[in-house]
């Protein structure tokens, strides 16, 4: 699984997260753990609070996770 993957597992339970809790959760550099979230926010796969430093999956992407999950336990 890919480090993007992994941000997006942790965050799939549809709740906010901080940033801090992201990095050592995924294991990452602060750095690279920034630029995932930048690439996810520019691509608004994410919702990110500047002032609380908090993110989470938009409820667009969390019911596209939900609908693969829902498919690959079916075995299609």
């Amino acid at each position: 699984m890919s480090t993007i993957d992994d941000v997006i597992m942790l965050l799939k339970d549809g709740k906010w997260h901080n940033i801090q809790e992201v990095i050592v959760t995924v294991a990452l550099p602060k750095r690279k753990t920034e630029m995932i979230i930048s690439f996810l926010k520019e691509y608004d796969f994410i919702q990110h609070e500047e002032g609380t430093k908090k993110i989470r999956l938009q409820a667009s992407m969390l019911e596209f996770i939900e609908a693969i999950q829902r498919l690959e336990s079916t075995g299609i």
